[in-house]
């Protein structure tokens, strides 16, 4: 019940004022007909301007989802399986580069998240990726390595202090 009236609160409101509006309109003939229908469009205005903005933030969240989803399955996932199988111990120099992208790409997520346009459930299972990821060694060592760096770390965009991951 609480998911409902969360996920259609705007229709809610909207039909709540339209009955209030309906009700001093029609009961206590205290609004002009000019006035009552202003009020409606303005109302109509608000309600299907809100769709839209939640419309096209569905949009650009579903595009940002794919975008960072298609980075990591094109360049990261097997990468990290082979580390994670134990097949991968000593890293080529390209492969440390992957990696410190795939930080990267972390905090290009964070970063929209911070900006509302990845939901909180969303993140806190790519946070929760991130830290796995984290717990492998070659990814560790590569991670302990730029965060050191203060200038490297704070490129990350407040990343480094989200993850609050004591690797010592």
């Amino acid at each position: 019940m609480k998911k409902i009236i969360t996920n259609n609160l705007n229709t809610l409101i909207a039909s709540f004022l339209l009955i209030l509006l309906g009700v001093i309109y029609f009961k206590f003939d205290k609004i002009s007909n000019s006035d009552f229908l202003g009020i409606i469009a303005a109302i109509a205005t608000i309600y299907f301007g809100i769709l839209k903005y939640r419309i096209e933030n569905d949009k650009v969240f579903k595009e940002l989802f794919e975008s960072f989803n298609k980075k990591y399955d094109e360049d990261l996932n097997d990468l990290f399986n082979e580390i994670r199988r134990g097949n991968k111990t000593e890293l080529t120099e390209k492969e440390k580069n992957q990696v410190i992208d795939y930080f990267n790409l972390c905090a290009e997520e964070y970063l929209w998240f911070l900006k509302g346009r990845i939901p909180k459930k969303v993140w806190e299972a790519w946070k929760s990726g991130i830290h796995a990821n984290l717990q492998l060694k070659e990814i560790k060592n590569i991670y302990l390595e730029e965060i050191q760096k203060k200038e490297t770390s704070k490129s990350y965009y407040g990343l480094v202090e989200e993850l609050n991951i004591n690797l010592n």
